[in-house]
């Protein structure tokens, strides 16, 4: 079953088996608070950039969050 995960947010979904990444985003992203820009996305461990990758049975999906930036309060 296709695990996904964002920063503390992880979800195990069958129906996550056989749809694309994009499909994925759309179905769970309010659930998993998968941020709209900014969000590198990996299958595996492995860096991904095409939005139609399809998720396999036993795939691990993680949208990994930008970092906040410190400074100087203006």
């Amino acid at each position: 079953m296709p695990k996904l995960i964002c920063g503390v947010n992880t979800i195990e979904v069958g129906e996550a088996e056989g749809k694309t990444i994009n499909e994925a985003v759309r179905s769970y992203g309010q659930v998993l608070n998968i941020p709209k820009d900014n969000c590198t996305i990996l299958v595996n461990g492995d860096g991904i950039t095409d939005m139609d990758t399809v998720i396999e049975a036993d795939d691990e999906v993680e949208f990994v969050k930008a970092a906040g930036e410190k400074g100087v309060a203006a």
